[in-house]
């Protein structure tokens, strides 16, 4: 990720996953070289139409010396190259040195018209989900460092920071970055994170845990430990369902965890209209 996080490097390892993210955010390929002047004159313009589509287009740039099969696979017979993805079909195309106003010409159809970029927090974070998404974590820690450096007290990027760190199950570090947020209600969705996955840390494979339940046992340590891995895919209902359901069989069960656990998935889900619907559930079997 360059200081722009709309803006990916490619090497084998990211191109398909680059492409898969297509099916969400058009992918704008640019095929250069350290020795084309043209594609160093079309750098600059190829970063400014990024800019103009916040959230909407990802700029995908492939180096053909040092990926030539990526270039070769992808039908690439000169430099510069531009191939436009969307949803995961080739959408446009043009090769050799090109004004600003053909590649606009060829994005507008499937992107609409530009809006200047602005200097928004939800637009920078929006792009530093994008590239967890892709499995660029290392770009994106280094697009958060540049970020808290600048703005100190903006603590949804020390959040965002241990999301990243969490991604790579590097938990002691993601630990120390949520001690440094000063805001309490900033820290609640990453520290509740933080949570489960330590909950995690030695539980069973999760073949095991549902075979456990499928065994017809009254398993709680089975079923709390599938309920974390429901939350954490987005499975909320069924992750809540299940906390509850242990919270009415034993409130005994590691400490009550029926009823914790229900209260960090809150804390986790911050502003899911789901939640007042399971916090009357659960006052209701308390009280």
């Amino acid at each position: 990720m360059t200081e722009n996080s709309s803006i990916i490097e490619i090497t084998e390892h990211n191109i398909n996953d680059v492409l898969q993210s297509s099916m969400q955010t058009a992918v704008l390929l640019d095929f250069w070289a350290e020795w084309c002047e043209p594609c160093k004159t079309l750098a600059p313009i190829l970063e400014k139409i990024v800019s103009e589509y916040p959230g909407r287009l990802i700029l995908a740039k492939v180096d053909a010396d040092a990926q030539p099969m990526i270039a070769q696979q992808l039908g690439v017979r000169g430099l510069p190259t531009l191939k436009l993805v969307v949803k995961g079909q080739l959408a446009g195309e043009l090769s050799g040195a090109q004004p600003e106003s053909e590649i606009r010409k060829m994005l507008e159809p499937h992107l609409g018209e530009p809006q200047p970029a602005e200097d928004s927090g939800d637009d920078f974070l929006a792009q530093i989900n994008r590239a967890r998404s892709m499995g660029a974590y290392q770009q994106a820690m280094d697009a958060l460092n540049s970020a808290i450096q600048e703005h100190p007290k903006r603590w949804e990027y020390r959040a965002a920071y241990a999301d990243v760190l969490m991604d790579q199950v590097l938990l002691a570090e993601a630990e120390e970055m949520i001690a440094e947020i000063a805001e309490d209600s900033a820290k609640l969705r990453p520290a509740a994170r933080l949570f489960f996955l330590n909950a995690l840390q030695g539980a069973p494979e999760p073949s095991e845990l549902v075979a456990r339940l499928e065994a017809g046992t009254d398993d709680l340590e089975a079923l709390y430990f599938v309920a974390i891995h429901m939350l954490l895919k987005g499975d909320l209902e069924e992750a809540l369902e299940r906390f509850l359901q242990i919270m009415k069989k034993d409130r005994g069960f590691k400490d009550d965890a029926g009823r914790l656990t229900l209260l960090k998935a809150f804390d986790f889900m911050e502003g899911n209209p789901l939640i007042s619907k399971y916090r009357r559930k659960m006052f209701a079997y308390l009280h």
